[in-house]
């Protein structure tokens, strides 16, 4: 996966300037214990963003220690999972074990649900929220109460631009609560995503709703994918009238995720076309099949090339700015399962690792880039035992009651860092209320769907930075068995490594050479770097 590096093209992209660097190391004595080692290592990198446009910022560095055990690195993770963008302001800081091993503990948190039997999450501004379908608004979770709060904020998706919030939802967005566009003529505007200065979003009109048809014309119905010029600095709502259109070869084509590769913006549609907006027009990577299923939900920025989550093999797709191509093995099945029917609906970055989730037994797999392997972390469920008579758990209960066959399947449809955590939420193949009769899940079992989960292993911090138009300076220390992420002089996160950890960093020698603008998180969406000063310990 190493040695090629994402293209870009010209045009008004974020500046960066890392000016210093100062790494160290101190031995000193502990009493009569004898020599004992405390590492001391400090990255600074000045940056600025220059104008936010919804780019995914990409990798601040990476380097190896000298005895090659480890890796540390930070940067800011670009991935949609199934509806929901990750805040882009959340940079993360890691230390990776180089020969993959780690150990994780796992902690069950309250329901965001009473009743509901599914889940979703995505980070905000330093906090998790988590969303049930419900008819009350998100939960925030309250980490000293140990509760899930009632947010007063509407249920829909949002993002954090430049110093103000770009909001999606009704049919339509809105930038500091002001609308963006006018409602069309014909059907409704859906699926919104900003990225490098163009709103690209859905327009259907599909009369009668009678299933998927090639579209004739438009009075008839349509699908139409719009890429509409807009910055946070116009102080006027978007010209329709300039946006570029694409009309899709089906009626009722909708995408579960978003992607960027470089300054080009990926969607994917649920009967399998994958578009491609280059910043003057779109183009048609893969064609939609209604007959056949492909679909992706999940977009994920990793090294040199988006990464997409696919069913129907659950392996992951890879666009390197030329070709598609299926991962096959990206990542493994567990032993003992059908290999139909499973799809990678949830990617992201912790620890410097890849995570997947993969329905529909709910499996959680890690990839660690130096040992170029495939690790499996956990079943997100522990029933019912898995078996390979049946594609999904509890089919031939739900055949018997009549139900959808794959109802009572089992996903992980959210990976979110924040902190030193990872947070994984549950769900059936979609959220509902409890079914009584559903007695093969009864008692409690029906509430493992819709549940929130903590992961944690030592070695990942993440924290929300705070906007700034202009410079800024984002530190990265490593003391003792501390990490600690600071912006201009102020910490945003602190956590510990925990003692094994921090004497195998303190044996570790230091860094080796820093790679600036270039890591796990995709290359810096910058256009320049400038003044790299470090110093070896």
């Amino acid at each position: 996966m190493n040695g090629r590096h994402a293209r870009h093209k010209g045009g008004p992209i974020m500046v960066l300037v890392l000016i210093a660097a100062a790494i160290c190391a101190s031995a000193i004595a502990q009493g009569d214990g004898g020599p004992a080692k405390e590492t001391a290592m400090r990255f600074t990198t000045r940056i600025e963003f220059g104008k936010d446009i919804g780019q995914n910022f990409g990798s601040l560095f990476e380097v190896p220690t000298a005895d090659g055990k480890f890796v540390i690195g930070a940067g800011f993770v670009g991935v949609y999972n199934t509806f929901y963008r990750t805040d882009r302001y959340a940079v993360q800081f890691f230390i990776r074990p180089t020969d993959g091993h780690r150990e994780f503990s796992s902690e069950r948190l309250p329901r965001p649900s009473n009743n509901k039997t599914g889940t979703y999450m995505y980070d905000y501004d330093g906090k998790v929220y988590a969303y049930s379908y419900e008819s009350k608004p998100l939960r925030c979770w309250n980490e000293e109460a140990g509760a899930w709060d009632t947010d007063p904020e509407r249920t829909d998706s949002r993002m954090r631009l430049g110093d103000g919030v770009l909001r999606f939802g009704s049919g339509n967005a809105y930038y500091n609560e002001e609308p963006l566009l006018t409602k069309p003529e014909q059907g409704s505007y859906s699926r919104f995503y900003y990225a490098h200065g163009q709103l690209a979003f859905y327009h259907t009109y599909w009369p009668n709703r009678e299933g998927y048809r090639a579209y004739e014309a438009d009075d008839k119905g349509f699908t139409k994918l719009y890429a509409c010029p807009w910055r946070p600095d116009s102080d006027k709502p978007i010209d329709i009238s300039q946006a570029i259109v694409l009309t899709l070869p089906f009626i009722g084509e909708t995408p579960f995720a978003w992607g960027q590769f470089g300054t080009d913006v990926l969607t994917c549609s649920n009967i399998g076309g994958l578009y491609l907006f280059d910043g003057e027009a779109w183009k048609t990577l893969v064609e939609p099949d209604n007959k056949t299923s492909y679909q992706i939900y999940s977009m994920l920025n990793f090294y040199d090339r988006l990464l997409m989550g696919q069913y129907p093999t659950g392996e992951l797709i890879e666009y390197d700015g030329e070709n598609v191509t299926v991962l096959e093995g990206w990542p493994p099945r567990m032993e003992g399962v059908r290999p139909n029917a499973r799809e990678a609906q949830t990617t992201t970055i912790y620890g410097g690792d890849l995570f997947v989730g993969v329905w529909p037994w709910a499996e959680v797999w890690r990839y660690n880039q130096d040992a170029g392997e495939w690790l499996f972390v956990q079943r997100m469920f522990t029933h019912p035992p898995i078996t390979d008579e049946t594609t999904h758990p509890y089919e031939k209960e739900c055949v018997a009651l009549e139900i959808v066959s794959n109802w009572w399947g089992q996903r992980a449809t959210s990976l979110v860092p924040a902190g030193d955590s990872l947070y994984i939420s549950t769900s059936t193949k979609g959220p509902s209320d409890w079914n009584p009769k559903c007695e093969f899940v009864g008692g409690d079992k029906w509430k493992d769907y819709g549940s929130v989960y903590r992961l944690k292993t030592p070695g990942n911090l993440s924290a929300a930075v705070q906007w700034q138009d202009g410079p800024m300076e984002l530190g990265f220390v490593i003391k003792g068995d501390k990490m600690r992420i600071t912006q201009d002089g102020k910490t945003l996160a602190l956590a510990e490594m925990g003692a094994e950890l921090a004497a195998a960093i303190a044996e570790a020698g230091g860094p080796a050479d820093v790679k600036w603008g270039s890591g796990v998180f995709g290359p810096f969406a910058g256009a320049a770097l400038d003044g790299r000063e470090w110093q070896r310990p």
